[in-house]
């Protein structure tokens, strides 16, 4: 009879399963795909915070009228920020960074950002007023009255577009049509009166209200 300390104990097939060499490959994978998101993850909210710090900056910039050194920081930004993969969208850096350029009267610039804020966001107005602004500011006022005109069927309220439309109209020497623009302006914001009085071409346009 044999003792039962000479008996070699029989593996459990949960023990065998354990050590197949599918279930190492397994396991180095998952290891590995953990590491991947890791990595990725910490890169992510690295260049995420930067753009965050880049972005108050430039915006701090701005409110103290450096546009130039805010010009800069934007452009960090968007660089940080082009790097989150997943979250590379931000069209109020683009806005803001439009608006730095048109501050510093680099209207080509400018223009160059709304248009990429349009294009990431062509539901939100304020790239089609900032662009037609733009355009005022440059002398297209074909270009910004095209694009007040097209932006206005889908924000058909918004008094700024129908301000600068007035704009473009009055600068075309279209002057019945700059009136009646304007007035729909000061109809949806009484307050556009006193910036026409001070437009240089709006002067004559505000004369002529009924």
């Amino acid at each position: 009879m044999t003792s039962n300390e000479n008996q070699i104990p029989e593996s459990s097939p949960t023990e065998e399963a354990e050590q197949t060499p599918g279930n190492k490959v397994f396991r180095i994978v998952c290891m590995t795909f953990c590491l991947a998101v890791t990595v990725l993850f910490l890169w992510v909210w690295h260049h995420q915070t930067q753009f965050n710090d880049h972005y108050r900056k430039a915006t701090f910039l701005m409110r103290n009228g450096e546009a130039a050194q805010a010009i800069e920081v934007y452009q960090k930004a968007i660089k940080n920020k082009t790097r989150t993969i997943f979250f590379a969208k931000e069209p109020s850096v683009y806005n803001n960074l439009g608006q730095a350029y048109l501050y510093a009267e680099e209207y080509s610039e400018a223009i160059a950002n709304f248009k990429k804020v349009i294009e990431m966001a062509p539901d939100i107005v304020e790239g089609y007023v900032n662009l037609t602004t733009a355009y005022l500011r440059q002398n297209l006022p074909a270009d910004a009255r095209a694009l007040c005109l097209h932006a206005l069927q889908t924000f058909p309220k918004t008094a700024l577009l129908h301000y600068n439309l007035a704009c473009a109209y009055a600068l075309e020497g279209e002057s019945q049509k700059a009136v009646g623009s304007l007035a729909q302006a000061i109809d949806l914001n009484p307050e556009l009166k006193r910036f026409a009085q001070q437009e240089d071409s709006l002067k004559s346009v505000v004369s002529e209200l009924p």
